[in-house]
């Protein structure tokens, strides 16, 4: 399978029955109401209060009290929109289905589309959009876009304009991630992963141990960074990407997002409720309970103790015990 597995999860699994019964143990997670049932994947805080998760019907969700209350902003689409980022606390970004960029100033409460057709782009002639699946932005004016058959595109002016980048591959693209302005990286499926130190000028590909779809980097500097996918996968490197090695997820299910607060602590979530945690860089991974068998597709953590995990059916999910019960 080549195309984006998590689209399939967004759109087709919010009528899927649980694929196992939930065995009631002591978890570290709290289910959290975002007042909505369609499937969340995308998220981006600006910090333990602040922060805003995307999702499928064009879903853009608010918050600016961890997540005691979640407001749903108007976005002007019903498009699916995979991947959201906030450069500060007014202005972000929201991409997804058939190129759909969105664009804010003022925190959401109005979004404004983009249209990242450049001058001598092909995407002028073509009949059948692409779509979007991660951005990040470097600053305030400079940011990237992946997408499907290949897609990378940048822009110099806040997404006013967009320019493609070309790449050997016409595969997806599933995640973008920079450390800097300089050191950049891109997944895709069947185990790609590109590389930048020159600020996007030029990407070349990274060796890696893996055939599987990747579909989420995270760097915590520019030599250590991680990257999960298919089948349990994740890979580590601690030279910005000249080695990857694999690690031992001790999962079989698809891993979907990944987040670092330092280089020794992190998290990964995924399929059928999967929640991993490391307190070793990654020299061992141990489950943590979630409550939950839907996917999870985003994690992000404030710090040690205060994280989020968002999926499908509407499910966010909150610790303040860095995923621990409380008793530990």
């Amino acid at each position: 399978m080549k195309f984006l597995f998590v689209f399939f999860l967004l759109l087709a699994c919010e009528s899927r029955k649980p694929v196992s019964p939930i065995i009631e143990i002591p978890s570290g997670w709290e289910k959290q109401n975002s007042g909505i049932s369609t499937a969340l994947g995308g998220a981006s805080f600006l910090d333990a209060k602040r922060g805003w998760i995307s999702g499928n019907k064009g879903v853009v969700l608010y918050t600016t009290d961890g997540g005691s209350h979640w407001v749903l902003q108007q976005t002007g689409t019903d498009k699916l929109l995979v991947s959201v980022f906030f450069i500060n606390a007014e202005e972000g970004f929201a991409v997804g289905d058939s190129e759909t960029v969105l664009h804010t100033v003022d925190s959401g409460k109005r979004w404004v589309s983009q249209n990242i057709t450049s001058v001598g782009d092909v995407t002028s002639t073509r009949s059948r959009k692409k779509d979007l699946t991660g951005l990040f932005f470097i600053n305030q004016k400079k940011g990237f876009i992946v997408g499907t058959k290949g897609l990378l595109m940048s822009t110099e002016d806040s997404g006013q304009h967009w320019q493609g980048i070309p790449l050997p591959f016409n595969g997806t693209l599933t995640s973008v991630f920079f450390s800097g302005d300089r050191h950049g990286w891109v997944t895709g499926d069947g185990g790609v992963i590109f590389y930048t130190e020159d600020g996007g000028a030029h990407f070349i590909q990274q060796k890696t141990p893996t055939i599987k779809d990747l579909h989420r980097v995270f760097f915590v500097n520019s030599q250590q960074g991680f990257v999960v996918g298919g089948n349990g996968t994740i890979l580590s490197t601690k030279n910005g990407g000249q080695k990857w090695e694999v690690q031992k997820s001790g999962v079989p299910t698809f891993l979907l997002g990944v987040f670092f607060i330092n280089e020794k602590i992190g998290w990964v979530s995924g399929a059928a409720g999967t929640i991993l945690f490391t307190s070793d860089g990654g020299a061992t991974w141990t489950q943590q309970p979630s409550m939950t068998n839907e996917f999870l597709i985003g994690i992000y953590f404030a710090n040690k103790e205060i994280g989020f995990a968002v999926g499908t059916k509407g499910t966010i999910l909150y610790t303040q015990r860095g995923g621990l019960p409380k008793e530990q």
